[in-house]
C-alpha cells in the first residue's frame, strides 16, 4: 500500500462507491414516499407494450425497435471496450501521463504507486460497465428469439398476459443493466476528479449522484411519462 495514501483518499473512494451503489439500488427497486422513477415508469410502459406487441399479427416494428435498443447497447459496449484498451496502455507511459496531470492547477502530486491505484479504479469500472453492456445485449437478443416464437394467436388471456410477462421480465432486465452501464459512464467522469484531489474527487461524485438523482425522480422527461 502507497505511504502517501491519505484519510480523505479512503474516505473519498468510500463515499464514491456508496453514492453509486446506493444510487442504482434506490432508482431500480425503490419508490421514494410511492413517487415513481424513470426506470420504473419506463418498466411499465415496456410491459405494455409486450402486450400490444403479441396482440398484433405483424411484428416486424417491434423487432425493429428492439434492433434500435440492441444497437444502442452495442454502441457503448464497444466504446468501453476502447476506453479500456486506452486506459491499459497508459500503464506505458505511467510518467508522461503523471507530468500532464501535475500541471493542472490544483493537482496534489502523488507517487507512481498511488496514480496507479487511481488508474486502476478507472479501469474497473470500464470493466464493470463492459460486463453490463455485454449481458444487456445477450437479453436484447434473447428478447428478439422470443418474438419470434410467440404464436400469432393465443387461446386465452391468461396465455397472453403470462407470455407478455415473460417477454417483459426478459426486456426490462436488458434496459436495467444498461442504464447500469450507463450510470458507471457518468460515476467514471467523477473518479477522473481524484487524479487532481480528493476533495475534488468527492465533489464530483456528490455532483453526479445529485444529477442522476434529479433526472431519476424529479426531471421533465419523468413528468412528460408520468401524464395520461
Amino acid at each position: 500500500m502507497p505511504s502517501d495514501i491519505s484519510l480523505s483518499d479512503i474516505v473519498a473512494v468510500f463515499l464514491f462507491l456508496s453514492c453509486w451503489f446506493s444510487i442504482n439500488w434506490i432508482s431500480n427497486h425503490y419508490k421514494i414516499k410511492e413517487k415513481n422513477t424513470l426506470y420504473s415508469l419506463s418498466k411499465s410502459y415496456r410491459n405494455q407494450w409486450m402486450i400490444n406487441l403479441l396482440e398484433r399479427d405483424n411484428r416486424i416494428s417491434d423487432v425493429a425497435l428492439v434492433g434500435h435498443l440492441m444497437r444502442s447497447t452495442s454502441f457503448f459496449a464497444s466504446t468501453s471496450l476502447l476506453v479500456l484498451a486506452s486506459l491499459i496502455a497508459v500503464f506505458g507511459v505511467i510518467d508522461q501521463a503523471m507530468k500532464v496531470v501535475d500541471d493542472i492547477p490544483f493537482a496534489m502530486h502523488v507517487s507512481a504507486p498511488f496514480w496507479k491505484i487511481k488508474l486502476l479504479l478507472i479501469i474497473l469500472i470500464f470493466v464493470f460497465i463492459f460486463f453490463k453492456l455485454v449481458w444487456s445485449i445477450r437479453q436484447y437478443n434473447y428478447t428478439v428469439i422470443i418474438i419470434g416464437a410467440a404464436p400469432s394467436v393465443f387461446n386465452t388471456d391468461k396465455q397472453l398476459r403470462s407470455y407478455a410477462d415473460k417477454l417483459g421480465t426478459v426486456i426490462n432486465r436488458a434496459s436495467r443493466h444498461f442504464i447500469d452501464g450507463m450510470r458507471g459512464f457518468e460515476y467514471a467522469l467523477a473518479a477522473l476528479a481524484w487524479f487532481i484531489h480528493p476533495f475534488a474527487f468527492i465533489a464530483a461524485t456528490l455532483l453526479v449522484t445529485r444529477v442522476i438523482y434529479r433526472r431519476e425522480f424529479s426531471s421533465r422527461t419523468l413528468q412528460a411519462m408520468e401524464e395520461n
